[in-house]
């Protein structure tokens, strides 16, 4: 009698267990916009990394997009400072190109050709989706022409990867046309 009673018992608790380890993930809304979250287990990103790259993601935009001083030239020296400044938020692949085709250069020139501080206002970042390998984040953003209070709304996609074990930005597509639309504007006066 003993023997069916542990046998019965047994069989319950593996069958709850197996149903409980079938179910979906948990699905949650915020700001109407659903998410997926997967488990957390040591092979997933938890929440507390994805703050942290949100962080590294602001951090970015700043040191990218504002200029307090519009008067200096784009010299090589001004090249070599930026680039030591987005170091630590970049990949290396990813800072090498964008100092190669002189998109760190962008913000200054944009700046002296408005004769104009830059600052950003109203960041606003997004998961848009997590992996362990990457995590991809939308944004939205407004740069201000402080002298000429006037105001460019930016949008893009942030590509994060893991580079000697820390998060950086590998990819950064943004409507950089409006910046094309400044420049168009100068080279026709």
């Amino acid at each position: 009698m003993k023997k069916s009673i542990y046998f019965l018992t047994s069989t319950i608790l593996l069958t709850i267990a197996i149903g409980c380890s079938n179910q979906e993930p948990a699905i949650s809304t915020k700001n109407s916009q659903q998410k997926t979250y997967n488990p957390i287990t040591q092979e997933n990103i938890n929440d507390t990394e994805i703050l942290n790259v949100k962080q590294i993601a602001t951090e970015f935009k700043q040191t990218e997009l504002e200029v307090s001083n519009y008067n200096k030239s784009i010299t090589p020296d001004w090249i070599k400072q930026r680039k030591s400044k987005l170091e630590p938020l970049m990949t290396t692949n990813f800072l090498k190109k964008q100092a190669d085709n002189r998109k760190i250069a962008l913000p200054l020139q944009i700046a002296s050709l408005e004769k104009t501080t830059l600052s950003i206002e109203d960041l606003q970042i997004q998961e848009k989706s997590v992996t362990k390998k990457n995590i991809d984040l939308t944004y939205s953003v407004t740069l201000m022409l402080k002298d000429k209070n006037k105001k460019i709304p930016l949008e893009g996609q942030l590509t994060f990867i893991k580079e000697n074990g820390k998060w950086k930005v590998n990819n950064d597509i943004y409507n950089a046309n409006k910046f094309q639309e400044i420049l168009d504007k100068h080279k026709r006066k």
